[in-house]
């Protein structure tokens, strides 16, 4: 029997290209459907935040009979974190996962008392994963 010399192992330029192409596509798929999972968690670990801060709102209340007074982001070092650190109820009071502007929405965890009564906080979600909230504008009071 005669062997065919003209027969090459290897893959033609389309098949690579057909692979590439392929591999391409997956890596896009999966690149997007981690996107929307990192958006999931910073939207539960949102929700958790925002009840910590409530948590401690409430003990400092209970300590005295007042809520801070504040109208601004929560950032850390501003003053309702500072109160909060330093009535002992809360080391370390809680701010957004991404704490900053983007897309035009201000991720950020807005806390407002005027009179030490009663407050709000305003927060973004950015997706509607969590169950009674929608993504967007949310917001909690006592």
């Amino acid at each position: 029997m005669k062997k065919n010399k003209n027969k090459r192992a290897g893959f033609t330029l389309i098949e690579l290209l057909v692979v590439v192409a392929i591999l391409g596509l997956l890596s896009t798929i999966v690149l997007f459907s981690v996107e929307g999972i990192r958006a999931k968690s910073r939207d539960v670990r949102r929700v958790g935040d925002v009840k910590s801060i409530m948590d401690g709102l409430a003990m400092y209340n209970n300590n005295r009979s007042v809520y801070p007074i504040y109208d601004g982001y929560i950032i850390g070092d501003d003053a309702m974190s500072v109160a909060l650190s330093g009535d002992v109820v809360m080391s370390k009071a809680p701010v957004d996962p991404i704490n900053d502007v983007m897309g035009g929405v201000t991720y950020k965890y807005y806390y407002q008392s005027l009179t030490g009564a009663t407050y709000f906080i305003q927060y973004y979600l950015e997706t509607n994963s969590i169950h009674d909230k929608a993504a967007g504008l949310n917001e909690v009071s006592p």
